[in-house]
């Protein structure tokens, strides 16, 4: 019997464990692949860490998240964090500048506001923008070393007691006040259960009588050749809100970079959607959209002029994102049994806070006083999933 299991050992559900064990729990952590691995969201050499948010709740996760992840740093004696800062560039009415702007200074986040022609002078070759954007530089803001973050955490839930179930498919939930778990290869109680699948939450919780409205996006990262090899190295990332919406995508949607840290003298760009897959059947989907193809084309050709001479990416990379359809969080119970909790719809914002929803959905399945109030990120705010039989 344990204490805890948690279901999907990517970012927020290794970092639930991490807690739990932490705690003195007795944890079981399950995962359908062999970790490392690269079929789902918390692989790679970087994720963005910024606290410039136009939500409190999300700017409050991200700056108690820095004092985690500073923690696991000082556990493990392990660099995790890279301070390069962080641009959030917007158009008018520059809605989204505006939110950031005034959440940073209730909160007390450092940032700057930075016209085109300062940006241009203080970082030469990072980005042009049209003369009548503006941007936001968060300077405590910077880059939060994945891969490295994910092992960490899987050696501190060892070191404190947890145990690590890799390459083990979770076939069956039965709930009760003792939950059952059925995997490809055994079969486990517990206490209270935590579902982090990820693209697979759908799959997961459609048995347990919900029909969650997550959207499962292929992703595709495009890395860049610089004009000079590590020229950007030191740059900030960036998110720009500026941007037309190319057609075929939905608000919000912004582009990505991040300065040339992950492969050198490749800088990254993304945007925030992609192509709606299978998770397993991400391989054998059709191609990129054209549209999105053309969109980065312009994009590059507008913003970076001095990179015609390198007019196509140098690499292509591919990653699943989970997305609801307001882009933000479900965090919550499952109904009548609130010893189950589950989290899905991080992406694009979740690496960073993992050390808080992670804590968050534990303390839910355990019935404990919980941290934050998340009642916003219910599900209950969709119509139609929860299933009748509730």
């Amino acid at each position: 019997m344990y204490d805890s299991i948690v279901i999907g050992g990517g970012i927020v559900g290794s970092s639930a464990a991490y807690h739990l064990s932490r705690k003195g729990k007795r944890t079981l952590l399950l995962d359908q692949f062999n970790l490392p691995t690269t079929r789902g969201s918390s692989h790679g050499p970087g994720r963005i860490y910024r606290s410039s948010y136009s939500d409190q709740l999300y700017a409050k996760m991200s700056i108690e998240a820095y004092d985690h992840w500073k923690q696991l740093e000082r556990e493990t004696n392990t660099n995790l964090y890279q301070k390069l800062g962080m641009l959030v560039i917007d158009k008018p009415p520059f809605k989204n500048l505006e939110a950031v702007k005034a959440t940073n200074m209730a909160l007390g986040v450092d940032f700057e506001v930075l016209s085109p022609e300062e940006l241009h002078k203080r970082y030469p070759g990072l980005l042009n923008i049209p003369r009548d954007h503006k941007a936001i530089l968060e300077t405590n803001a910077g880059l939060i070393k994945a891969d490295k973050a994910l092992e960490c955490l899987r050696t501190q839930i060892k070191k404190f007691g947890g145990q690590i179930n890799d390459s083990e498919k979770v076939e069956n939930i039965i709930p009760g006040s003792v939950v059952t778990v059925k995997t490809e290869k055994g079969t486990y109680k517990t206490k209270s259960l935590i579902i982090t699948p990820g693209p697979w939450i759908c799959k997961l919780m459609k048995p347990l009588g919900l029909n969650l409205p997550v959207q499962v996006v292929r992703n595709t990262l495009y890395f860049w050749k610089e004009e000079i090899p590590g020229q950007t190295k030191n740059y900030p990332c960036f998110c720009d809100y500026g941007i037309d919406v190319p057609e075929g995508f939905t608000e919000p949607c912004f582009m990505y970079g991040f300065p040339s840290v992950e492969y050198n003298g490749l800088r990254k760009f993304g945007i925030h959607q992609g192509t709606e897959v299978d998770p397993d059947e991400r391989d054998i989907t059709d191609a990129d959209k054209p549209e999105e193809i053309k969109f980065l084309m312009n994009y590059m050709k507008n913003r970076y002029p001095g990179y015609r001479k390198n007019s196509e990416p140098a690499i292509i990379e591919k990653c699943l994102y989970s997305l609801t359809p307001d882009q933000d969080f479900i965090i919550d119970t499952l109904p009548g049994y609130p010893n189950i909790s589950f989290g899905c719809g991080f992406s694009g914002h979740g690496f960073k806070m993992a050390p808080v929803t992670g804590r968050v959905l534990g303390e839910m399945a355990l019935g404990e006083k919980v941290s934050y109030d998340v009642s916003s990120l219910s599900m209950k705010r969709f119509p139609g999933v929860i299933a009748s039989k509730y």
